[in-house]
């Protein structure tokens, strides 16, 4: 399961009841993209809320695609911000209190730990994978990404 279908609504009930709709808790899932980033449902927010809701539309949801926002796209933004936040320093928990912050969104501290173990993983993998087909320039800028991450 990707960390993308782990990240939740922070006040999920409050925006229900202002909306005057039902959608899933998932902040990634389609049917919540559909009606809180799109249409005119964001009028019914209050200011603070309508605020946050539109900085994440404009950081993860800007992108060309003709499928947008189901293409994928938002996810990739979304975990790029995770790591981010990770290579800044932060750990799991300070991650979910960014990211309430920012977005209004939340996770398990668990999961967070969870996908950036998963992470670092993945680019060890990737940069032995490097190695022994002999691009040494890409397994070293694996290995720092990595270095980025386990500080």
């Amino acid at each position: 399961m990707a960390i993308t279908d782990k990240i939740y609504l922070k006040n999920h009930r409050q925006l229900v009841s202002q909306m005057e709709t039902s959608f899933p808790k998932s902040a990634f899932s389609g049917a919540t993209m559909d009606i809180l980033y799109q249409g005119e449902g964001l009028s019914k927010l209050d200011d603070a809320t309508r605020d946050r809701v539109l900085d994440f539309a404009e950081d993860f949801l800007d992108c060309d695609c003709e499928a947008s926002p189901h293409c994928g796209c938002p996810e990739r933004k979304f975990v790029r911000y995770l790591l981010e936040l990770r290579e800044q320093g932060l750990g799991p928990d300070a991650i979910v209190d960014v990211m309430g912050d920012d977005y209004l969104l939340y996770a398990y501290p668990g999961d967070i730990l969870s996908f950036l173990d998963s992470s670092v993983r993945t680019l060890e993998a990737a940069g032995q994978l490097a190695d022994v087909d002999g691009q040494a320039e890409q397994s070293s800028q694996l290995r720092q990404l990595r270095e980025n991450l386990v500080r």
